[in-house]
C-alpha cells in the first residue's frame, strides 16, 4: 500500500513539474506591439495616441454623465452599474 502511495506521489509531482515548464511564455516579435491587438500607449505614433485620449475622454464623459443621471433618478446601488452600461450604449 506504501508502495502504490508513493508511486501516485512521484507521478503527480512529475506532472505538476511538466505543466510549469509547458506554461512559459513563448518569445514575441519585436516588430509587433507589446500589448497584443491594440496599439502600445509607448509605441504608437502620436496622431494615433492623441485619438486614443480623446476617445478615453468622451468615453469618461459619458460615463460621468450617466453616473449623475443615476443619481438623479435615485437608481438603486446593485442596479446602478446596469444602468450606467445601458445608458453608455444608448448614447
Amino acid at each position: 500500500m506504501k508502495f502504490f502511495a508513493m508511486i501516485i506521489a512521484i507521478s503527480m509531482i512529475a506532472t505538476s513539474a511538466a505543466a510549469v515548464k509547458s506554461h512559459a511564455q513563448t518569445p514575441t516579435s519585436p516588430a509587433g506591439p507589446a500589448t497584443g491587438m491594440k496599439p502600445d500607449r509607448t509605441t504608437a505614433d502620436t496622431a494615433t495616441r492623441k485619438a486614443m485620449r480623446e476617445k478615453e475622454m468622451a468615453l469618461r464623459q459619458k460615463r460621468a454623465d450617466c453616473r449623475q443621471q443615476a443619481r438623479q433618478q435615485k437608481v438603486p446601488l446593485l442596479k446602478r452599474r446596469a444602468f450606467v452600461k445601458g445608458c453608455i450604449s444608448r448614447s
